[in-house]
């Protein structure tokens, strides 16, 4: 007899397969049971639909993904590694799991996934609550410049984020690993903290 967890995860990597293949609302319950094996009984008894198996699965990927990220943090306490970690892990966890990460980009705004959006704003509320707390730590010791958190996130995921959309949908053939060390040096110094003199190119020079 199959773990009910063995059996759960089963269904979610059918429902993917089909997710992208299909998208959510062009995907049947039949095709997800057909692709996983399971039977009609058990598919129903883990999920009472579709939609409730596109939210549990992207909840599911998001907290794959959030973890990790967290895990950078811990071992890289640091503010520039600390940086250069987190965007690391963005492009190195979407590349070696191009399909979820193609699923959290494409089903953020269908309808079975927002329907869940309770869930996934108290998912994410633990999820940042930390990441804020290790960003403040270091806006306090005046290694990062002063901005908005929301600002500091976009900063930090803007550019890498953008190229990982087009690889994922085609559009380029470079990889986006051997951007990665540019890509975590141009983070670092959009947001580390510098003389306002340095900002501005330093000071004028006197003529003679």
């Amino acid at each position: 007899m199959r773990n009910p967890g063995h059996r759960r995860e089963e269904v979610l990597k059918a429902a993917l397969e089909c997710f992208l293949e299909r998208g959510v609302e062009g995907t049947t319950m039949a095709a997800i049971r057909e692709r996983s094996g399971s039977s009609t009984g058990s598919i129903y008894h883990l999920f009472e639909s579709k939609e409730a198996i596109a939210a549990a699965l992207y909840l599911e990927v998001l907290g794959e993904y959030q973890t990790g990220l967290l895990k950078e943090l811990e071992q890289h306490p640091g503010a520039r590694e600390g940086i250069e970690a987190l965007v690391r892990h963005h492009l190195d966890w979407s590349l070696s799991r191009p399909d979820a990460a193609r699923f959290l980009v494409e089903a953020r705004s269908g309808a079975a996934v927002t329907a869940a959006e309770t869930r996934i704003r108290e998912q994410n509320k633990g999820f940042f609550r930390q990441l804020k707390d290790w960003w403040q730590g270091h806006v306090r010791d005046g290694t990062f410049d002063e901005m908005p958190f929301e600002l500091f996130l976009a900063i930090l995921r803007g550019p890498a984020q953008e190229m990982l959309r087009e690889w994922l949908a085609g559009r380029t053939k470079t990889d986006p690993r051997t951007a990665i060390p540019v890509l975590a040096r141009a983070a670092w110094q959009s947001v580390e903290k510098r003389p306002t003199s340095a900002r501005k190119g330093g000071a004028t020079p006197r003529r003679p």
